[in-house]
C-alpha cells in the first residue's frame, strides 16, 4: 500500500508529512504521543502542524492502528522491522509514500512548535544544493529529526540499518544533507523546543497558552 498522491500547495512540489509518534515517553510518565500541553496533545499538536504544511500526513508507530483511530491518518509502522529506533520509522514513511510523492518531512510529536513554513524551507534548501536532504539548525542546535528526506535516501537508510548504525545523524550525513538555519526569535521562545520530560511539558506550558494553540 502507498500513500501520498495529494500535490502540496504550498511549495509546488508533493510532500509527504510523517509524524514521529515512537518513543515510550519514559521521563514523562509514558505514552508521550498523548500527553497534553494546555489541553492538546502532543501528536494532536504535531499533527495539525505537519497538515498544514504537507498533502499527505501519516503517523509512524509500531502501536496498534486503533490507539490513533481518532486521527483518521495511516498509521506507518517501522521498516524493516521494530526496534531500530526513529531511522525505521522514517524507512517505513519512505517505503509507503505513492510514486507519485518525492520529498517525506519529519515531525517529532516531542518538537510541536515549529514554523509552517519548514517543510518548504527545508525542500527549498535540499533543492537548489542538489542534495536529497535537510534538516534544521536552529542557532547552534541541530534538529535531525525536524528534516526533509528525498525517496533516494531509502536505500542509503536501509543499507545503515542492515549495519546496526541507527543514528539519525548518520544517514544525512552520508547524503551530504543541508542544514537549515531558522533564527532564534526571541518573541517564539518555543520554536523547536525539545519536550521530553514532565519539566519540560510543564515549562512549555506556562510559555504557551490555550489561545496560543487555538491557533495551532
Amino acid at each position: 500500500m502507498s500513500y501520498g498522491s495529494q500535490s502540496d500547495n504550498h511549495s509546488g512540489v508533493n510532500i509527504a508529512g510523517l509524524v514521529l509518534a515512537g518513543g515510550e515517553g519514559r521521563r514523562m510518565g509514558g505514552d508521550k504521543p498523548f500527553r497534553e500541553i494546555a489541553g492538546r496533545s502532543l501528536i494532536s499538536l504535531a499533527i495539525e502542524t505537519a497538515q498544514r504544511q504537507c498533502g499527505h500526513v501519516m503517523i509512524s508507530s509500531n502501536q496498534s492502528p486503533d490507539t490513533f483511530a481518532g486521527f483518521d491518518i495511516p498509521v506507518v509502522a517501522d521498516a524493516p522491522v521494530p526496534g531500530q529506533g526513529p531511522l525505521g520509522g522514517i524507512l517505513g514513511g519512505l517505503t509507503v509514500m505513492s510514486d507519485a510523492v518525492d520529498w517525506l518531512v519529519t515531525f517529532p510529536v516531542d518538537c510541536p512548535v515549529v514554523p509552517d513554513d519548514m517543510a518548504q524551507e527545508l525542500i527549498a534548501a535540499a533543492r537548489e544544493a542538489g542534495s536529497k536532504a535537510a534538516f534544521v539548525r536552529h542557532g547552534e542546535r541541530d534538529h535531525y529529526l525536524s528534516s526533509a528526506w528525498h525517496r533516494d535516501c531509502a536505500p542509503v537508510i536501509a543499507e545503515l540499518l542492515s549495519n546496526e548504525q541507527y543514528r539519525v545523524r548518520g544517514p544525512l550525513m552520508a547524503v551530504d544533507a543541508i542544514a537549515v538555519p531558522f533564527a532564534i526569535d526571541p518573541d517564539q521562545p518555543t520554536l523547536f523546543a525539545n519536550v521530553n520530560t514532565g519539566d519540560d511539558l510543564a515549562s512549555l506550558a506556562m510559555m504557551l497558552s490555550k489561545d496560543d494553540l487555538a491557533g495551532r
